[in-house]
Parts: structure tokens; C-alpha cells; sequence
């Protein structure tokens, strides 16, 4: 707002329509123009400012002014065709037909987004050409843009699967994150008609344990999926039942700093990467060992650092039966499970199993790649460095190699796990960890049951055309260290038909398969006194 001193001081600059528009806003009066002497201010252009604020035209100019309106504009001009303010007038009115004009073409504008598919390329494009000035060109350019991707990069059901599986093993996620994301990206799919229904639902007959149970849960609140659908594939009504009791996997805490193996026995040895179902399996496989069917009897050792572990695992599975799956164990964690277990012709087989951390294998790649290494990775390479080779223990080693099957092409921060494999298997080389008390190496095949007509060739073709570099590499492992008569043992395993991540109806004849094949492979002795002496002078 103008200065009233301001004004007056410097009145000779302000032309007479100035100082009536100045009058008329209240920020003068004629009384402070009666103060100035006629040198500032001469008589005649005193006359004009009074002719002017005494007149119609100022004050029509004023209504018209405060009604902001084309009509109350060309009204004035009408009856003022020679008036003082016809030249703001004139200015004021072209304003507002160019705001008319705006507001005109943003509304087609608008109209026609709405009436844009959003879904048609073609329609967008049109859109983008018709109206460059909208505000939705930068969004109609993206989704155009998005198009174009989809082509390049091809949007399929199998591209789904692939964006599922990386959210799956994405670290930088919370288990929330995942469960969002993968839930938007499958209704994206579904509602932009990358895919069809049918052929998404052929993806869950296929693989039952594609999706957690909470986010089948959450499709099937949204609409997405229905219990029919689930039906319509094949899925057992125990998985709907057990989903809708709301019964969750079990968690585990993470345990003490594993040192060294105390325990005189068979040492057998779990490694795998994340997910690979390594824990998993071995819950089966104590199970059954418990079980009192392939071996007489399972009495853990209460003074092992993983004994609370090994309980809950020995408890997950009963034949027959659906159970409940364990949550992801910490994948920095190492478990010892030390037990002795007792065959049907009661001899004693004492053991210790090691859970490896999942992350481990990740962590000898980056070692042996030259990647940088965190806190935690260094922890656990000095785990396994004191167990394996530091506070080694006499006793003899078996090493189980636990593989997915069909899950060759799953990314683990961004690269497939047969990577891990090897790198890790150079790590062992270099370390010479396996060079001595080792007896036997195997590669366990989980989820076998996945495979087709699974027989000793499949299997040995699968891994051969998968996973060859890790195969060879553990191959001249046993030759060069004489283990196994410098064979690779390969063996097929499954728990059973597992559904929604959660849920198991277990098939304990795999894990019976690997129980006997340690009661056949470790150092037993029989109980009480003449036990003990051939215990001790065995030595």
C-alpha cells in the first residue's frame, strides 16, 4: 500500500486519475490536498481532482471496479465513453476474459482426463497432444512412459512370481513391507490386465507356498482372491482351517555365542542360505529321530547351547498331521544340538547338530569377493573360524548342503544363490576346513517334491545344470581330502505338502531316509558297562 507521506511529498509525480484512485482508497482526502500550496499543487489540476471525486464517472468506476464482472465493466464503458478511467477499464476487462478463457480450457482439460483410459496408451497419447498445457500432463507422460517399459521388459505372470520372490528375500524390508508389496503388486497385475485370474491362480496350484498365509488372508478380505478360488486349486481344507484359526509360525530367540563343540560325537553340519528351508528341515529330520520309529529314542543334551531350539524342533512335526512352521531363524544365528540318539538295537550314537547361520555363506562370498564387511558378518565368520577350525574338536564331521529346488532363479541381494554356493566353496578351499575328521558331504535337495519322477538322475541332473561350479567344487573337495571315497552324496528331501509358508501336513519318509543314514554312517556303542570300556578304549 502507498505511503500517505510518501504521496504528499512527492505529489507533483502523481497524475490527477492517481490521486482520485488514492482518494477514492482512503489513503488521501481532499483535506490533505487543501494543505499543499499551490506551487506543489497549481490551482487547475486542484479543479480537475474535485471535478473528478464530486463525479459520476469516479463513482461508477468504483461499482464497477468492486463488481469484478465483464458486464459491470462494458457497463461503465458505455456510459463513460470519454471517462477518466476508461483505460483500466479496458485493461481490468481483458483480465478477466483471459481468466474466463483459463478456466474454460482447464475445465475441457480436466473433462477430458476424466474421460482419458488410463490403461490405453493410445488414449493417453492423444490426451498429451490435445492438451499440452494440462496439469496432468507430467502423470499421462508417466504412465505413457510405464507402457513402454512394460514392452521393453515384458509383464507377465512370470514377471509377478519374480517381483513376489524378490520382495520375499529383500532384507531392507520389514515382514510388513513385504506383505504390502506384494499385495499391491499382485492386484496392479490383476487390475491393469498384465494377467488374468486364471492365470494367476495356475501359479498358486502350481506352488501352494507361493503366499505367506497372512497375505492370502488379507487378498481374500480384499477381494481378490475367495476360499472357492483356493479350493478350485487343489488346496487341502486343513490349510483354509488351520489359515482361519489364526494359528501362527513359531519364533525362536536368538542364542549364545556358539565357541566350540564339547560334546565327544558325530558332528553333522547344516549350511544353506536364507530360505533355502535348512531349519525346516532339520525340525523334520529330528522328528522322526524322536519319533520312536526309525530309532528307538532321542535324549538331547540339556548343557547344549541350542538345547531350547532342538526341543521346539523336535516337537514341530507329528505324522499325518498339519502343523505349524517355524519363522525364519535369525540368519546371523548358530544352534548346536547335541543329543545322543539311541537305534532299535539300542547301540548309542552320540551327535551334535549345527544349525549354520543362513547368512554365512553370503558373508565367505564377500569375503572371498572382497566385498566390505559388517560387524556381524565378521561375528560370524569368527564363529564358524573358532568352531571349525580354532577350538576344532577330534570328533567326525558330516557336511549337509541344503539347496531349494526351482529356486535357482530367486535373487538374495541381487544375486541367485548359486553364487553363495561357490564363493562359499572357495572360502572352504582356501580355509582347508574340511581337510580333516570329515567322512561324508551331501547336497539335500529340499522341496523335492516339486520335482517330477524324482530319481538319483534327476537329481543329479538338476544339480548339474544348476548349481555345477558348487558341485564340482565340493567334488574335488572330497577327492583331494579322501571323503567318501571322493564322491558327493545327493539326496532328495521334503517335508510333506506345505501350504501358505505356515502349514505343514508332514511326510516323515524323507526325513526317515537322512536318520538312517546317520545311525548307518556314526560311531555307536552300546550301554552300560561294557558300553563305557569300548567308549573309552575307542578312543
Amino acid at each position: 500500500m502507498f505511503d500517505k507521506s510518501l504521496i504528499l511529498d512527492n505529489i507533483e509525480t502523481y497524475s490527477v486519475v492517481d490521486l482520485v484512485r488514492n482518494i477514492s482508497a482512503g489513503i488521501i482526502t481532499m483535506a490533505d490536498l487543501d494543505t499543499l500550496s499551490d506551487d506543489k499543487l497549481p490551482a487547475e489540476k486542484r479543479a480537475d481532482i474535485l471535478r473528478l471525486v464530486n463525479s459520476d464517472d469516479l463513482k461508477d468506476w468504483n461499482e464497477a471496479r468492486s463488481a469484478n464482472t465483464i458486464e459491470a465493466i462494458n457497463k461503465y464503458l458505455r456510459e463513460h465513453p470519454d471517462g477518466e478511467f476508461r483505460k483500466q477499464a479496458r485493461a481490468l476487462k481483458a483480465d478477466l476474459e483471459n481468466a474466463i478463457q483459463h478456466q474454460y480450457f482447464g475445465t475441457l482439460a480436466e473433462n477430458a482426463w476424466l474421460m482419458v483410459d488410463k490403461k490405453d496408451p493410445n488414449s493417453l497419447r492423444k490426451f498429451i497432444s490435445e492438451h499440452p498445457q494440462s496439469e496432468h500432463l507430467d502423470e499421462a507422460i508417466k504412465l505413457v512412459d510405464s507402457f513402454l517399459l512394460d514392452e521393453i521388459m515384458g509383464v507377465d505372470v512370470d514377471t509377478l512370481i519374480a517381483q513376489i520372490r524378490q520382495y520375499q528375500t529383500d532384507r531392507t524390508l520389514t515382514p510388513a513391507q513385504k506383505d504390502n508389496n506384494i499385495i499391491d503388486t499382485i492386484n496392479r497385475f490383476l487390475n491393469e490386465k498384465n494377467i488374468t485370474k486364471g492365470e494367476f491362480l495356475r501359479k498358486l496350484d502350481e506352488d501352494h507356498n507361493l503366499l505367506s498365509a497372512g497375505v492370502v488372508m488379507r487378498l481374500i478380505e480384499g477381494g481378490t482372491l475367495s476360499i472357492a478360488d483356493l479350493l478350485s486349486i487343489n488346496i487341502d481344507r486343513c490349510f483354509i482351517q488351520k489359515m482361519y484359526n489364526g494359528d501362527a509360525t513359531h519364533s525362536f530367540s536368538v542364542p549364545e555365542r556358539l565357541e566350540r563343540i564339547n560334546k565327544q560325537s558325530t558332528e553333522i553340519y547344516f549350511w544353506g542360505i536364507p530360505s533355502s528351508g535348512k531349519s525346516c528341515a532339520l525340525g523334520g529330520i529330528l522328528s522322526v529321530a524322536a519319533a520312536g520309529k526309525v530309532a528307538f529314542h532321542l535324549d538331547p543334551d540339556t548343557e547344549s547351547q541350542g538345547y531350547g531350539y532342538m526341543k521346539r524342533l523336535i516337537n514341530l512335526f507329528q505324522e499325518g498331521e498339519v502343523g505349524t512352521l517355524m519363522e525364519g531363524t535369525s540368519v546371523d544365528s548358530f544352534y548346536e544340538m547335541g543329543f545322543d540318539l539311541i537305534d532299535n538295537e539300542r547301540k548309542i550314537h552320540p551327535i551334535t547338530c549345527i544349525d549354520m547361520a543362513g547368512e554365512l555363506m553370503r558373508c565367505m562370498f564377500k569375503y572371498s569377493a572382497g566385498d566390505p564387511m559388517t560387524d556381524t558378518d565378521e561375528i560370524m565368520l569368527d564363529t564358524m573360524t573358532k568352531v571349525l577350525v580354532d577350538n576344532r574338536s577330534t570328533n567326525r564331521k558330516m557336511h549337509f548342503f541344503v539347496l531349494e529346488y526351482g529356486a535357482e532363479d530367486r535373487l538374495y541381494e541381487g544375486l541367485p544363490q548359486r553364487v553363495y554356493l561357490e564363493g562359499a566353496v572357495d572360502y572352504i578351499k582356501n580355509t582347508g576346513i574340511f581337510e580333516k575328521d570329515t567322512d561324508q558331504i551331501y547336497i539335500m535337495i529340499t522341496k523335492a517334491d516339486r520335482a517330477k519322477n524324482v530319481s538319483r538322475e534327476m537329481l543329479s541332473n538338476y544339480i548339474e545344470e544348476h548349481y555345477r561350479g558348487f558341485y564340482h567344487g565340493l567334488q574335488d573337495i572330497c577327492e583331494k581330502c579322501e571323503i567318501n571315497g571322493g564322491r558327493v552324496e545327493k539326496v532328495a528331501f521334503s517335508l510333506g505338502e506345505v501350504c501358505f509358508q505356515n502349514y505343514c501336513k508332514f511326510d516323515p519318509r524323507p526325513a526317515e531316509n537322512i536318520v538312517k543314514r546317520i545311525i548307518n554312517s556314526t560311531v555307536s556303542y552300546r550301554s552300560g558297562k561294557r558300553g563305557w570300556l569300548q567308549k573309552v578304549f575307542s578312543k
